[in-house]
């Protein structure tokens, strides 16, 4: 089978997009040809020969005209080459490869995950052949089309590390970009209620999600010099989606704020590495089993986020219950059997 995949950024130095690196990689071990059309191209190497690239050009610069017509220029020169075309995640790639898609009867599979619905959303599920998402959450209409596959982690690139040294300090990470939606200021008072008990390092990696959210930032930075905090959170800019397994494996905790909807991405990531999360997000309790109550706590509540850390900060079953929530992750959301469901969506 010969696909088309069409993607906003193909480059495994990034660190929001890295991760389509790994799908493109997987995906191609599953069909004899991948063509791929990206709007940006960055670091590509390594990818298998049966993979061939083709960048609408933003790397040189935002300009929509250019991008357009070199879309139309990636559409007429794969389509009449592949038997499907899958589109991930931005509607706008549904609408602007359907008429070729429709012209020369090629199925569209589209990939979408997130609590968004607009007219572009009600749009390809009028013109895409199959939806696939991560969860029933995940693409909010109620379609004959959706097909609900889980998540794809890279479990052989996120996994556990060697047994670490033991420390005195108590980590905690939490990866997500600097926006109010991760919820950095509950966590920051979290921690300024248990700094005097428990002796404790936290990292936040992740750069600003959009420009005009550098206020939002400086807040984060005002309320952590008013606690006296500076010596214990950490902002680390972005990193590599690749490079992110260091962080999580050094880790002995993870937190992730954001309030119930689609599972983030981030916390599959960490549960890959073997590390126990801390989320405010109740779609994972089914993944959580029976140690749901001790990794689920109430949304904003700060002292519920501070008693949480505090009890498994003193939990000697750390690591039993990473690996329980590792096996989750490689069982329900491992990369492989994601790119052998999209491959299987074709042939229905």
């Amino acid at each position: 089978m010969n696909l088309l995949m069409i993607t906003r950024k193909v480059d495994k130095d990034d660190s929001q997009a890295g991760f389509i690196y790994g799908w493109v990689k997987k995906l191609a071990q599953n069909v004899d040809v991948l063509k791929v059309i990206c709007l940006e191209k960055g670091n590509t190497k390594g990818l298998p020969d049966n993979v061939e690239i083709f960048s609408l050009g933003k790397e040189r610069g935002k300009n929509r005209l250019r991008e357009f017509i070199n879309f139309q220029r990636g559409a007429l020169k794969f389509i009449g080459k592949v038997d499907g075309v899958f589109c991930h995640q931005n509607p706008e790639y549904t609408i602007l490869i359907f008429p070729y898609a429709k012209f020369f009867r090629k199925k569209i599979v589209s990939w979408y995950s997130h609590k968004a619905i607009n007219w572009k959303v009600k749009l390809i599920n009028v013109l895409a052949d199959k939806i696939v998402t991560p969860t029933q959450e995940a693409f909010g209409l109620e379609s004959d089309k959706k097909i609900v596959i889980s998540h794809g982690i890279d479990t052989e690139l996120f996994k556990p590390a060697p047994p670490k040294e033991k420390s005195d300090i108590f980590r905690i990470i939490s990866v997500g970009r600097i926006s109010p939606i991760k919820d950095y200021k509950t966590l920051i008072k979290a921690i300024s209620i248990i700094n005097n008990n428990i002796n404790i390092k936290v990292n936040i990696i992740g750069g600003l999600g959009l420009d005009n959210q550098q206020n939002y930032f400086k807040e984060l930075q005002q309320m952590i010099k008013e606690k006296r905090l500076e010596s214990i959170i950490n902002f680390k800019n972005s990193i590599p989606n690749r490079k992110l397994p260091k962080y999580y494996q050094e880790s002995d905790l993870s937190i992730n704020l954001c309030p119930t909807g689609s599972p983030d991405k981030a916390v599959l990531e960490s549960m890959a590495c073997g590390l126990p999360v801390l989320v405010a997000n109740e779609t994972f309790k089914d993944g959580f089993g029976h140690y749901a109550d001790e990794l689920i706590f109430k949304h904003g509540n700060v002292k519920d986020l501070a008693k949480k850390i505090t009890d498994l900060a003193g939990n000697s079953q750390l690591k039993e219950i990473g690996l329980y929530l590792r096996e989750q992750v490689v069982k329900n959301h491992n990369l492989d059997n994601l790119m052998g469901k999209i491959v299987t969506t074709y042939k229905r």
